[in-house]
């Protein structure tokens, strides 16, 4: 796993969150971040006390607060939208909905590839393979993980990975390829997401005065 980040155009992506969810109509005044959704990190954010089976791959997207102190979720629903212009590789069934993986023409030094993917989500209408995507178009909804056995809150996922070997080993990109150094590198999503704060308060401490 790496933090390092190759020159990348900062992203409207969280502002993106924030206008087509009408966040802004619910108070919203900055993301909260627990221990745990961040990039690297090894706690689990919904179940305290336990750790991951790893490092974080990336970023969970789920709380906000309020300009009064209220804390609300991102939830089920939410319209996701895609980082970058980019062309749909690969769309991968995961525990809590699907994940849609992103190519972009954005590449390192070396060639390695930069992809997007973007985890626990119900992917819009028609979206395939091959579907290419636009700044500021929909990858898809927050899934809703009500009535799944599964603890986590709904959230949103989001990784960014440089790609070794190119286009044609990203078609057959899952998680388990992503945890291999020898064919991805990942990224700190927090780098270009323009997500404001990075809060490390516990789920039940008191909003900032």
């Amino acid at each position: 796993m790496a933090d390092e980040l190759f020159a990348l155009d900062p992203s409207e992506f969280c502002e993106l969150l924030v206008r087509w969810n009408n966040l802004a109509e619910a108070g919203f005044a900055f993301w909260e971040f627990l221990p745990g959704m961040r990039f690297a990190e090894r706690e689990t954010w919904w179940r305290a006390g336990a750790g991951r089976g790893a490092a974080h791959e990336g970023l969970d997207v789920c709380w906000f607060r309020t300009g009064g102190g209220r804390r609300l979720s991102l939830g089920a629903g939410a319209r996701v939208p895609v980082i970058y212009a980019g062309e749909v590789v690969s769309v991968v069934d995961d525990f809590l909905g699907t994940s849609v993986f992103v190519a972009h023409e954005r590449r390192d030094s070396r060639g390695r590839q930069l992809h997007t993917i973007y985890g626990h989500i119900e992917p819009r209408s028609g979206l395939v393979s091959g579907s290419l995507l636009d700044v500021g178009e929909a990858v898809g909804t927050v899934a809703d993980t009500s009535g799944r056995t599964s603890a986590v809150p709904p959230h949103l996922h989001v990784t960014l990975a440089l790609i070794v070997g190119g286009r044609l080993s990203a078609t057959r990109l899952d998680w388990a390829s992503l945890r291999d150094p020898n064919r991805a590198i990942l990224l700190n999503p927090m780098s270009i997401m323009s997500c404001g704060a990075d809060d490390r308060r516990s789920p039940d401490a008191p909003p900032r005065g």
